[in-house]
């Protein structure tokens, strides 16, 4: 071997040591809580200066003349292509550990902050690795362009971002290509490793020298979704710019689009004030705003220069891993301001300074609201800079829009209003659909309309230039109307035929009743003008509402509440959402809205004419049965009582299960029937503190300990069921049936995968008869269990057994014929199962989210004093069934009388469970309900057969019959537009067509009549018939 060889092979050899010796390091470094907590310098202690190798030609040191953290940076005094090193061990986890650590898709960061107070046609060099010197390239680096002036955040994946060096120098010994030991280094290009040790900055050459500040070097663990490129670091992930689109203006002449336009605006700001917002609260005393603004500490030097508190978005934190910081970064890391706090202020200084009416306090509100936005540039918030990400934008930033719109004037005096105007522009790439307004599948995002879809419009008023704002709001009004009246495709967000409002792939109020307030009002601005949403926009919206005002009571049911079960939705919240788009309809006032409005809001008929300029009676609550299929939920109304029916299926998911919210809520949809009166759920026995999480009323489960109900996946877990068929139905409107096929899923750890129950539900008038069979689970049904009521003692009544108060704390047993009320005066009648207990106790639970996100998740326990009853399956084993009825207005006496009816042998339904249906026949209604779970034929006198699973309703009346029939399909295939499916159900008989539907063909042929639904997203159709 030659001895050239010989040396490029001992080089190797100590190159692969280097490696060995960071694996080593690394299988000290590994465990999760270690690589979680970020490596933070924040540059407060002049001892950090030592740690520091400084070039010929660089100066370095602490100045307190401008920082991010703490009260000091470092300050960089540099002459071209002059350096420092920053001496710093870090070990730098894979994207595998990263995401094991955190339990979700994630990369180790790098992250630093740099001001630059001139643009340079340039870029700075960093450089990472092992060894770095002035002269030494690291494994992998970054450049950043240094066109700017203020603070910028920098942010790349260190195992996804980094340009890989040549490795040279210390690493390889010099020797040329053909292997000889003199002439340049050997080079060979490698990754970052999993060890470094040193940072290079190194100056740019295009200028002779300059003066850089840098704060807050940082290694952490970052959802890796969220490094994304800008004008001054490139990283893999890029959001592209917004892009208007145009649509044609309206038919209208100039003169009259301008009117209309000024109608628009001056409407907005009267809006922007005066209406009020259930997402805002304002604050307009002038010694309150004046005390929140000196708290913020933002200074301007006669030389121009600007200090104060570091601003950053909510999501931005996540860098952070605050659960994880050192008590000494935490409490640095506490003096930061989120933007919604910085926002919310600008918003109320804003609203203050269009109020008031004191000249002195006007000056100082603009005074202030100018230096809020000139620290926000000097921070960064600025059109080209990527602050890293700014994902969920729209949270913190929505307040700023609105203020920018109210203090457009101010902005412009100040030469501020293009700037701020491109800034809000640029951050709006995150939702590009949109703000393109180009109508695409994503454009009906309901976050969007939630947190942008104003602010939106209160950018296009930052357009300086008459005409093109014009254009702008001619094409966004444009797009609003198509965004709402789209039939959206495939799982996207949107609002749906069935009245259902889509977010995160499925029915979701949580997101769609903070958007109602805005695209209403957005339909309220734009009514009488030239720019006002078309037709189907306004009903498909009237559809929306209308749906919400039926599945609320005032508030939504637990099961469709997505991750926050204990924080639903209300209608209260909601309120002038009627009211504006009462107004907004074509020609005349909508007095259906109208009056839901007048019921929410408290107003009589009386008070109607003030507001709606004629006499309008309030709406009563909605009675009967409606099926929400795009939930895959159904919704009976009584009196006051309203039941929410819910499963799940393959193209609806169950619950909503986050890192930090509703670890415990698996069985929302296991076929629960939650029933709310109406007023607060927390007024009438659904409250976290104590719940047994196994237990929502109505549903079938294994009761599981708390670790084991724990979702298996540490981030979100949306499951989806195995069948696209279950789900609801309804006939003319006062009655329905909810088919329930549970089927658990394979390979999660803690679901029992052999878990199975068949369960049915027929809604009519004051009572629901709730049956099911098949139940079976791997383990002989032990702790298998369907509840039937479990209520907080401390804001319900006690419950009754067979008339007798339960107040013990041992369970109870009950069984076929006996009959129980709960502590809010519904009635359980139990007409087939052999085993069930009620008790009122103390319970031990755990919070299904923490008091504070992202600050340590510390989940508390929590008690209270409950009454519950349930079924136990494991004394029937196997193929276990139960039978109850449910009243909705029971009464001791009633309860008594069906229970004797029951013993004598009159059961006020019938029930037969055939191998491929469950066929519920109501006495009390007349009323028939065929759940078919497989398609084939049924023993009926009346109905034969249907072609797929699906829900059949009849109800006859002499020779009439009225027919109802759906699939619960929603046909969502490949992301497309759902299309309506072919429903065949062959009825017993020759029957004629009484009250055609053109959506129910009827073809009679021998003795049976073949019916044949189009059964579009759920929606059941029906057929009146006669013989």
């Amino acid at each position: 071997m030659s001895g050239k060889m010989k040396k490029l092979n001992v080089s190797l050899l100590a190159l692969s040591a280097t490696f060995m010796a960071g694996s080593s390091l690394a299988s000290e470094t590994r465990d999760p809580n270690n690589i979680m907590q970020a490596k933070i310098e924040p540059f407060v202690n002049s001892a950090v200066l030592k740690d520091f190798t400084v070039s010929k030609g660089s100066e370095l040191s602490l100045t307190d003349l401008r920082s991010i953290t703490g009260k000091t940076s470092l300050e960089w005094n540099w002459t071209a292509g002059s350096s420092i090193v920053f001496h710093r061990d870090y070990y730098v986890p894979s994207d595998a550990e990263s995401r094991e650590a955190w339990g979700r898709g994630s990369t180790p960061l790098f992250s630093f902050f740099i001001y630059n107070e001139t643009p340079i046609d340039d870029y700075l060099i960093v450089d990472l690795g092992q060894g770095v010197t002035a002269y030494n390239n690291g494994d992998a680096g970054l450049r950043v362009k240094l066109d700017f002036k203020g603070w910028r955040a920098v942010g790349v994946s260190l195992n996804n971002d980094m340009e890989y060096r040549e490795m040279a120098g210390s690493r390889v010994s010099g020797g040329t290509q053909d292997g000889g030991g003199d002439g340049p280094a050997l080079s060979i290009s490698r990754g970052i490793g999993s060890k470094i040790d040193s940072i290079r900055f190194m100056a740019p050459r295009a200028v002779k020298k300059g003066r850089f500040f840098i704060d807050h070097i940082m290694l952490s663990v970052d959802d890796f979704r969220y490094q994304w490129s800008d004008y001054h670091v490139k990283t893999r992930i890029t959001e592209p710019e917004v892009r208007y689109k145009y649509s044609p203006l309206p038919k209208v002449s100039a003169a009259q689009l301008q009117q209309d336009l000024n109608t628009v605006e001056t409407r907005f700001k009267d809006f922007l004030l005066y209406e009020a917002d259930p997402r805002f609260k304002e604050n307009i005393n002038f010694k309150d705003l004046k005390q929140k603004f000196d708290s913020f500490t933002i200074r301007k030097s006669a030389d121009g220069v600007i200090t104060g508190r570091h601003v950053l978005t909510g999501k931005q934190k996540n860098r952070y891993q605050m659960g994880h910081m050192k008590p000494e970064d935490k409490k640095l890391f506490d003096e930061y301001i989120d933007l919604a706090d910085y926002s919310t202020l600008m918003y109320n200084i804003s609203r203050a300074y269009n109020k008031t009416r004191n000249n002195a306090e006007r000056q100082q509100l603009a005074n202030m609201y100018i230096l809020l936005t000139e620290h926000l540039i000097d921070q960064g918030f600025y059109k080209g800079s990527g602050l890293i990400t700014t994902h969920h934008w729209g949270y913190s930033s929505r307040w700023w829009y609105l203020s920018a719109f109210l203090m457009r004037d101010v902005l412009a005096q100040a030469n501020l209003q293009k700037t701020i105007y491109d800034a809000l522009l640029w951050y709006a790439r995150e939702f590009k659909d949109s703000f393109d307004m180009v109508l695409t599948p994503d454009s009906s995002n309901l976050d969007y309309y939630n947190t942008l879809a104003r602010q939106h419009l209160a950018l296009l008023f930052l357009e300086t230039d008459a005409k093109e704002r014009g254009r702008l709001v001619a094409s966004f009004a444009n797009y609003i109307s198509g965004s709402l009246s789209q039939n959206v495709p495939g799982s996207k967000d949107g609002l749906r035929a069935d009245g259902t409002a889509w977010r995160h792939n499925g029915h979701y109020p949580g997101y769609a009743f903070p958007a109602f307030p805005n695209t209403a009002g957005l339909a309220y601005l734009f009514s009488g003008t030239a720019f006002a949403v078309k037709d189907e926009a306004y009903h498909n919206l009237k559809k929306a509402l209308v749906s919400a005002w039926i599945y609320s009571n005032p508030n939504t049911g637990i099961s469709i509440s997505g991750r926050h079960p204990f924080a639903t939705e209300s209608l209260n919240s909601i309120a002038d959402s009627y009211r504006w788009l009462a107004l907004a309809n074509k020609g005349k006032v909508d007095t259906e809205l109208a009056g839901i409005y007048l019921t929410l809001a408290g107003k009589t008929a009386k008070q109607s004419a003030a507001i709606f300029k004629q006499e309008i009676a309030p709406a009563k609550l909605p009675q009967g049965f409606w099926a929400f299929n795009g939930g895959a939920f159904g919704i009976h109304r009584f009196n006051d009582k309203m039941v929410t029916l819910k499963t799940y299926n393959s193209n609806v998911w169950s619950s909503e299960i986050y890192f930090e919210e509703n670890r415990y809520g698996r069985y929302q949809s296991n076929g629960s029937a939650q029933i709310l009166s109406h007023k607060k759920p927390s007024e009438q026995g659904f409250v976290e503190a104590g719940w047994d999480w196994n237990r929502l009323p109505g549903i079938t489960a294994i009761h599981l300990p708390f670790d084991k109900l724990n979702s298996p996946v540490t981030h979100t877990l949306m499951l989806r069921g195995e069948t696209p068929y279950n789900g609801t139905s309804s006939l003319q409107q006062k009655y329905g049936m909810m088919a329930s096929l549970l089927l658990s899923p394979s390979g999660m750890t803690n679901f029992d995968s052999k878990f199975t129950a068949k369960k049915t539900v027929l809604a009519a008038d004051d009572h629901l008869i709730m049956v099911g069979t098949d139940i079976r689970s791997s383990n002989n049904n032990k702790d298998v269990e369907t509840t039937l009521f479990q209520l907080s003692s401390d804001s319900s009544g006690n419950a009754l057994l067979n008339g007798k108060t339960v107040s013990s704390s041992s369970p109870l047993s009950f069984k076929t014929g006996d009959w129980l009320i709960d502590g809010d005066g519904n009635g359980y009648l139990i007409t087939n199962a052999p085993q069930g207990y009620v008790v009122k106790q103390k319970q031990k639970s755990i919070q299904g989210e923490p008091d504070k996100r992202y600050v340590g998740m510390a989940r508390k326990e929590t008690q209270g004093v409950f009454s519950s009853a349930w079924l136990d399956h494991s004394q029937q084993g196997n193929n276990a069934g139960y039978e109850y009825l449910v009243i909705l207005d029971a009464t001791p006496s009633k309860m008594q009388n069906l229970a004797s009816q029951l013993k004598s042998g009159n059961k006020p339904y019938e029930f037969s469970a055939q191998s491929n249906a469950h066929i519920v026949k109501d006495r009390l209604s007349q009323v028939n309900g065929y759940a078919f779970y497989k398609s084939g034929n049924i023993e009926d006198d009346l109905v034969k057969s249907a072609n797929m699973p699906a829900i059949v309703m009849t109800k006859q009346d002499g020779d009439a019959l009225v027919v109802s029939g759906v699939t619960t399909n929603l046909n969502i295939v490949n992301e497309k537009r759902p299309k309506p499916l072919a429903v065949k159900v062959t009825l017993n008989g020759v029957w004629k067509v009484k009250q055609a539907n053109p959506k129910v063909k009827v073809k009679a042929s021998g003795s049976t009549t073949e019916l044949v639904f189009s059964s579009f997203f759920g929606i059941p159709e029906e057929i009146l018939l006669y013989k």
